[in-house]
């Protein structure tokens, strides 16, 4: 029982050093696209680019240092976004909170000739 309560605190001790990330997809279509290239893909604050597109889904993701991760939370995005096939990411929001976590969000979009 030791042994257990040992490991549980040494886990409990990495994961805090380690901080928290996490990603999150809401589909809103049930079409399959083949994977993008993740560092082609744009991020847009804007939520109407000037060309056609057809929403793919909703991605997310978090830090518990997302004042430092900015850029490491749009890559994240980028990735997640890819796997599906998006070639933007529209409607970006980046926040963050006085406790230094926080994350991005935006709508996976792909561009229709």
């Amino acid at each position: 029982m030791k042994n257990i309560i040992s490991i549980l605190a040494l886990l409990m001790f990495i994961f805090i050093l380690t901080g928290c990330t996490g990603n999150a997809v809401y589909m809103k279509t049930d079409k399959a696209f083949a994977p993008t290239d993740a560092k082609s893909i744009q991020i847009y604050s804007v939520t109407n680019p000037s060309s056609n597109y057809e929403v793919i889904g909703y991605v997310s993701t978090y830090s518990s240092d997302a004042a430092r991760a900015g850029d490491e939370l749009k890559s994240n995005l980028r990735k997640q976004a890819a796997k599906y096939g998006a070639n933007a990411i529209i409607g970006f929001k980046l926040n963050t909170s006085v406790s230094g976590g926080g994350g991005a969000q935006g709508v996976a979009v792909r561009y229709v000739p």
